[in-house]
């Protein structure tokens, strides 16, 4: 990958454990397993929030509500071979039908080796990345 990726990030909690819906990624060639806020790439024109309310549509067909820009954070990493440079907006969100918040895990409908899952904020058995998340949370 070449240049440097914005995406928007999106916290949303579960009501009652305080847990983060996140991407629960494996990583194709080495199995390894982290943890990302869902979310994805901010196209050309788009606003932050609208990524987020397009992503979680197309990824697990869950709509959300956006609130407020938590931060901003820089990540350097390598995946699947490739290094890569990204740029996350990080906003809070909420699931539109309450209902969504009971069902534990859900599967990526584009990404096969990607599933949506909740854990806890202070987990430390799978990284949560970009690093410096849980400074802003």
């Amino acid at each position: 990958m070449t240049g440097v990726r914005a995406l928007a990030l999106a916290v949303i909690r579960r009501p009652g454990t305080g847990q983060l819906f996140v991407d629960e990624v494996v990583e194709p060639g080495t199995g390894r397993t982290f943890h990302r806020p869902a979310g994805g790439g901010i196209e050309f024109g788009e606003r932050a929030a609208e990524t987020l309310v397009r992503e979680l549509q197309e990824e697990y067909r869950l709509a959300i509500v956006v609130g407020q820009q938590l931060g901003a954070l820089e990540n350097h990493f390598t995946y699947a071979g490739h290094v890569g440079h990204e740029i996350a907006l990080v906003l809070e969100a909420e699931l539109a039908d309450p209902t969504e918040y009971e069902r534990d895990r859900r599967p990526c409908l584009d990404q096969p080796h990607i599933t949506g899952v909740w854990r806890s904020a202070t987990e430390d058995t799978i990284p949560l990345y970009p690093g410096g998340l849980a400074d802003l949370l």
